[in-house]
């Protein structure tokens, strides 16, 4: 028989091996309480909602893009004007050192832009040696190379990136434009580049440490492309202005606010093609600038009554800057155009900010358009409400059927 001893390890062992068993097991979920849910139901989704996509017309984009590359790298010429009225005959010296017509831009004693605040000093550490930033390399093999000061840097390169993109854009085909395009966009990407890096070395001061060696060498390309410049800036000019006479936009199916935009746009146009001709009528501008003013205000006023029409809501702060340059350069203009640089620059930048504020106009107006079909056809799907029976009970005070 088996004694009541062993009985007794063998229950506690079963009652041991039980328990581990219960511990490796996972609890079993709890239902959510009910406070809980009921407090997040009315929490709203932190997932962003899906918005139709907006599609913009290949034609529309191309333009878009076109219009950027040609009117925005009229600063190449600025650029031009600019280099050249600083040298004279001369090549770069001590006694003449380039200038880009971006330097009055940047005010005086301004801290260059893009350049990270000191950091407050660390209780206890050692102060940095006189003369120098904390961190900064001393003595021999320091770099003391001055940072580059992006506030007097024009957009060159970002405009003439413009082109490229443009030229890239196979659809619809413009025949002389993208012909023009092919010889301009190289050319001007690689002009661009090289007023950078001459604008870079004479910022810093390098020219102080090779006697104006890579100063010469950046001198010789730009006059051998500046004298390119206006036979490829002038081709593509013609085309763009031969595409947009023969490819004016179709108004019949625009709403009012879209109306007054392009019409503000063209106008901006007009008066930007006679300022940037080689023979300029100062008559004719100050027609064109009349004319400007007045779409504007029509595109202002419009805005006034439709708060949220994208067309006068983005529009309208890039046509008040593209005027307010304008006129801030009538007095440097000239038969030959507006003859201070740095008073042409920023005519070209916010003409630009013009053509760019057209497109983003027109991409938030197919959205919002997008959004409203979209709420319109969820609306539609709707199941309708089933129809009483005609043999169910009617309220009290409901008209009886004769």
């Amino acid at each position: 028989m088996i004694s009541v001893r062993s009985l007794c390890s063998i229950a506690l062992v079963l009652v041991a091996s039980g328990a581990a068993g219960c511990k490796e097991d996972p609890p079993p979920p709890q239902p959510e309480p009910a406070s809980s849910a009921a407090a997040n139901k009315g929490k709203a989704s932190l997932r962003t909602p899906v918005s139709p996509l907006t599609k913009v017309d290949p034609q529309s984009l191309k333009e878009y893009r076109v219009d950027v590359c040609y009117f925005g790298t009229l600063s190449l010429k600025q650029a031009r004007d600019a280099y050249l009225a600083s040298l004279g005959k001369d090549e770069p010296s001590e006694k003449k050192i380039p200038k880009f017509g971006t330097e009055e831009l940047a005010k005086a004693g301004d801290p260059p832009k893009g350049l990270l605040p000191a950091k407050p000093p660390v209780p206890g550490a050692a102060a940095p040696a006189p003369g120098g930033a904390a961190g900064a390399k001393t003595g021999p093999g320091k770099d003391d190379r001055r940072p580059f000061n992006f506030s007097a840097r024009a957009p060159h390169e970002r405009n003439a990136r413009a082109c490229t993109v443009a030229l890239s854009l196979k659809e619809p085909a413009m025949p002389d434009v993208d012909t023009a395009l092919a010889e301009y966009a190289p050319f001007a990407t690689d002009l661009a580049k090289t007023i950078a890096s001459a604008a870079n070395y004479y910022q810093r001061e390098e020219h102080k440490k090779d006697s104006f060696a890579k100063g010469k060498e950046l001198h010789a390309k730009l006059i051998a492309d500046f004298q390119k410049l206006d036979a490829h800036s002038d081709k593509l000019g013609l085309a763009v202005s031969s595409w947009h006479s023969s490819h004016m936009p179709d108004l019949a199916k625009a709403d009012e606010g879209e109306k007054a935009a392009i019409t503000a746009l063209e106008d901006a146009r007009a008066l930007m093609v006679i300022l940037s001709s080689k023979n300029v009528d100062p008559a004719a501008v100050k027609t064109a600038l009349q004319k400007v003013e007045t779409s504007a205000a029509a595109l202002k006023t419009h805005g006034t009554t439709h708060q949220t029409d994208p067309w006068s809501k983005i529009m309208t702060p890039a046509l008040d800057g593209f005027l307010r340059d304008v006129k801030a350069a009538e007095p440097k203009l000239t038969d030959q155009g507006i003859s201070s640089p740095a008073l042409f620059l920023p005519v070209v930048t916010s003409f630009v900010s013009v053509i760019e504020g057209k497109h983003r106009a027109l991409s938030r107006s197919l959205m919002a358009k997008g959004q409203a079909a979209t709420r319109e056809a969820a609306g539609a799907a709707k199941p309708a409400a089933p129809a009483a029976p005609a043999d169910a009970p009617q309220p009290a005070d409901a008209p009886q059927k004769e």
